[in-house]
């Protein structure tokens, strides 16, 4: 089977790539010079899987039902899991795109028969999926008036879990984490979306971005722990960033 790039890939993204055929024993791969008998730790197949899948960029080609989710297959059927098994009442997402996603979480909940997606994004366009179980709001996910909204639907929710993906520079996803900790009910999750962008990295040239967050987020937290058994199908958009409240 040949891979074929999405995007122009550095020759140290290729040659990555090469190390995983490497690790497999697939017989496309070319020799190593170093050690034809070497393969990398689990660990690093991991980081070199990740590498390869999120520059491939096919990600930017996921749909749910029509409408572009740009996040990983893999974490989704994480959040499935995670919505059944806590019996989640409110799902928070900052960052809508087009809204594959919200419609996602929002047919898990029809499965369900409970629950409501609560999307936010500072600029929602035209043709978002319509469904009775999400509703939209429009504004900064930091903002003192979106923030009351959120306040208010989660009063009223016995399970709240949260999931971070608008702006990823590092100091505003810390300040989401600040202000949507709150939100989460004890033993359920608050997601940092994309901290593979500077954890793995798979996008070194975007700076400190999430993962620099977490870091910063949970020196001395108590309140929450890294789960990373959900890491667990080896490609991730979130490795160290699905943060379990206590």
């Amino acid at each position: 089977m040949n891979f074929y790039w999405q995007a122009p890939v550095p020759l140290r993204w290729r040659s990555a790539y090469n190390t995983l055929l490497r690790s497999a024993g697939n017989p496309m791969a070319k020799p190593s010079k170093k050690n034809k008998q070497a393969a990398p730790p689990p660990a690093e197949i991991m980081r070199l899987a990740n590498i390869i899948y999120f520059r491939s960029q096919v990600y930017e080609h996921t749909e749910w039902m029509g409408y572009k989710a740009a996040k990983c297959p893999m974490d989704m059927w994480v959040y499935q899991e995670l919505m059944h098994k806590l019996q989640t009442d409110l799902l928070v997402e900052t960052g809508t795109l087009q809204g594959g996603s919200a419609l996602f979480f929002a047919q898990m909940f029809d499965l369900m028969g409970r629950g409501k997606v609560l999307s936010i994004d500072i600029d929602l366009p035209d043709g978002l999926p319509e469904h009775p179980r999400i509703e939209y709001v429009k504004g900064s996910s930091i903002a003192a008036d979106v923030l009351a909204k959120v306040e208010s639907e989660a009063a009223q929710a016995a399970s709240v879990m949260v999931l971070l993906d608008a702006d990823h520079k590092a100091p505003y996803k810390h300040e989401e984490m600040r202000c949507y900790s709150r939100f989460v009910t004890p033993g359920s999750y608050m997601i940092a979306e994309d901290t593979c962008f500077d954890a793995f990295p798979t996008f070194p040239e975007y700076g400190p971005g999430p993962a620099a967050a977490v870091k910063k987020f949970m020196q001395g937290n108590e309140e929450f722990e890294v789960d990373h058994s959900l890491e667990r199908h080896l490609v991730t958009f979130v490795p160290g960033g699905f943060l379990k409240k206590k």
